[in-house]
C-alpha cells in the first residue's frame, strides 16, 4: 500500500500499531488515514472514533481481512469514510484515496452550517443533525433517511449529496 500510495505522489507515513499512530497524528496534520481492523495493540475502530472526534475533517478508510457486514457497519457507525476487505485491488484502493481526498478538500468544518443552507433552527437536535450530515457527507456509505411525511428527509439528503465529493454530480429526488 506504501508503494502505491508514494506512487500516486503522496507523502506517507506508516505505523505499525495504535501507539505509533496515535504520535503521527499528534506531530501533524494529516488529509487522510488508512487503518487495519485488528492492529497489534487495539482495534483500528478506536483509531477511527478518536479521528472523528478530534480531527473531524480528516476521513478514515478502514481495511480488514476480516470483511463482515458487521464490521464494516461499525466502522462506518464510527466515522469511517469507507471499508474494504482485503485482499484490495490497488485500482480499488486508489479509487478510493482519491475519493478521501476530494471529499476532505470539500468538507466545509462539520459544525459550520453552510451560508444558503435549506435546513432551518438552531436547536441542539439541528446542530447534531448538520454534524451528521457533514459527517455523511464525507462517507463514501449508503445512507437510508427515514422520517415523517414533511420531516425534512430530501433536505437532508440533498445537503448531504451537496457536503460530499458527489456534490458535483446529479442528485435525483425520489
Amino acid at each position: 500500500f506504501e508503494l502505491t500510495l508514494i506512487g500516486m505522489g503522496l507523502d506517507v507515513d506508516c505505523a505499525a500499531s495504535l501507539e505509533q499512530a496515535r504520535r503521527f497524528l499528534a506531530g501533524r496534520p494529516y488529509a487522510l488515514c488508512l487503518t487495519d481492523m485488528r492492529l497489534p495493540d487495539g482495534l483500528g475502530l478506536e483509531l477511527v472514533e478518536e479521528i472523528s472526534s478530534k480531527h473531524p475533517e480528516m476521513p478514515v478508510a478502514v481495511l480488514t481481512a476480516y470483511g463482515s457486514a458487521d464490521n464494516a457497519v461499525a466502522a462506518l457507525k464510527a466515522g469511517a469514510f469507507d471499508y474494504l476487505s482485503k485482499p484490495v485491488a490497488l485500482d480499488a484502493l486508489r479509487n478510493l484515496i482519491r475519493s478521501a481526498l476530494d471529499a476532505g478538500q470539500e468538507v466545509g468544518a462539520p459544525d459550520q452550517p453552510s451560508a444558503g443552507s435549506p435546513l432551518l433552527g438552531t436547536s441542539p437536535a439541528m446542530q447534531a443533525v448538520r454534524d451528521s450530515i457533514a459527517r455523511l457527507g464525507r462517507s463514501m456509505a449508503p445512507v437510508a433517511i427515514t422520517g415523517e411525511s414533511g420531516s425534512g428527509k430530501e433536505l437532508a439528503a440533498r445537503s448531504v449529496h451537496d457536503s460530499g465529493a458527489r456534490a458535483g454530480k446529479p442528485f435525483v429526488a425520489v
